[in-house]
Order: structure tokens, then sequence, then C-alpha cells
């Protein structure tokens, strides 16, 4: 099922949460080409995508949020990293997802580098922008050399005090009132970084002008590393205890079920 005919039945059937895909664009994903240059650190590059980053996309992002509704709960759980870069762990409801993270929460000046699917590279020009945003595409299965350089990327961002986006539910389920559970495989990150994690959950209110919900953003407090203990250690601990902060706070809130998930069970044929 298609995501028009979720939309217009209003019901969607899944089989497994952490594979089922409801994405409305449907691109392909390509391989990272080889020595990608996932840091920017050529001073003129950098200052070119300031410009692009502060001047344009920011605030032309941040009408988009106002004009659709969206509101940023406990910004005062920022100041709780006490100024240190951090990985960023969100659901992954809508499309309009990596629109909210830079030009809401972020407000103050940090940049926000974000990780998702290489799917964007297949677009000439859009792949040029997101990079100058901080889009940080993850590299196909088997491509080591790729992904030894984004996690170096994503270390190097984060301590220069900016923030790296994660969606670890990996796909998009628009409109889901729950926080899916996920693997641990992206917290391996954080713990070789020994940086914080900031969990952050989207809800959905009922609008009080028309039928499509309004997102409500909510920043909990910051999860921060163990001491004296391993990087697998930390590793399952902060996946456990950013899980756990993000199931619960969606579980709690009350929130507007606008397209209703409805687990499908797999039919047996073996007689």
């Amino acid at each position: 099922m298609n995501f028009k005919e979720v939309k217009k039945t209003k019901i969607a059937y899944y089989t497994d949460e952490r594979k089922d895909d409801f994405n409305e664009v449907g691109l392909k994903r390509v391989p990272v080409p080889e020595n990608y240059k996932y840091k920017r650190t050529n001073p003129i590059n950098n200052f070119f995508s300031a410009i692009l980053y502060h001047g344009i996309a920011k605030p032309f992002i941040g009408l988009y949020c106002v004009c659709h509704g969206i509101r940023i709960k406990n910004r005062k759980a920022l100041k709780l990293l006490e100024g240190k870069g951090a990985y960023i762990y969100s659901n992954h409801v809508s499309i309009s997802d990596v629109f909210k993270f830079q030009a809401q929460v972020f407000f103050f000046g940090r940049r926000v580098n974000i990780l998702g699917y290489s799917d964007t590279l297949s677009m000439p020009i859009v792949r040029n922008l997101a990079r100058a945003l901080g889009f940080l595409p993850l590299p196909l299965k088997g491509d080591v050399k790729n992904m030894v350089a984004l996690a170096d990327a994503m270390d190097f961002y984060v301590k220069k005090r900016q923030y790296v986006l994660i969606y670890p539910e990996a796909h998009i389920w628009p409109y889901y009132t729950k926080v899916r559970s996920f693997s641990n495989g992206s917290f391996n990150y954080a713990a070789k970084s020994n940086a914080p994690v900031l969990p952050v959950v989207t809800t959905w209110r009922k609008p009080l002008i028309g039928k499509t919900p309004r997102q409500t953003v909510y920043i909990l407090d910051p999860i921060f590393p163990l001491e004296n203990v391993s990087v697998n250690e930390n590793k399952e601990y902060l996946h456990q205890e950013c899980l756990k902060a993000m199931q619960e706070f969606a579980e709690k809130t009350p929130q507007y079920e606008y397209i209703k998930y409805v687990k499908k069970e797999i039919e047996n044929n073996d007689q």
C-alpha cells in the first residue's frame, strides 16, 4: 500500500516496524562517490555555506515552520548540554522533519548536520545545496571507506560544538503517534565521540482549522555517556536510555491520531 492510498483510507497496514517505509518521495538510494568530502574545511566554501544557511535557508524554512504551525517545546533542555556538541535522535514522522530542525530548534546559531539516505545525491542541484546545509549521506552497505570517513566527520563536527541529527527509526511513518523500536547501531557514533545524546520527540495535535494535524516538537533532557566504561557499554547505555525516554514520552503525551497504523499478520501457508 502506497501512502496515497493510506491518506484515502486513514489506515496503514505494516508487517515490520523496523523495515516498512511509507515515504512519500520514493527516490532511489545511490552510491556515495568515492572519497566524498564529508568534512567542510575549505574556508571560502564555509563562508558561502554560512551565508546560505543563516541568511537564506534558515529564515525561509523558519517561515515554513510558522505557516505549518510547528511548535517547539522545552528549549531550556539545550542549556543542559553545557555548550557541548551532541548527537540528536528523533522519531521520523514527516518529510518536513529536516526543516524544523534546521530552522527552529537551533535558533541561537549552532549548525546541525543531518545523517540521511543517499537518495538526495541523485538530484544534481539539490545535492550541492544539501551538502552546504549540513547533509551527510549514508553510504551503501559494503562501502567501508566512506563509512569510516562519515564517522570521522560526525566526530569532527561534534567536537566543534555542532550537532549531528540522526533518525534511528530510519524510515518515515507520516503522522505516527508512537516511537518505533530501533537498533543500537547508530549509537556507536555517540559512544565513540564520548558525546551526549539529545532525544527529541515529534507529536501531533488536532488543528484548529482544516484536517491535517500540526506538529509539536519536544526536546527532552540530554543523556550523557557514562564514565570509565567501554565504548560498547556506553553504546548500549545511550541506546536503551534514549529509546526508553522517547517511547515513554510519546506514550504519555495526548496526541491526535490522523492515520491508524495496524500490524498485518503474515499468513502462514504451511500445512
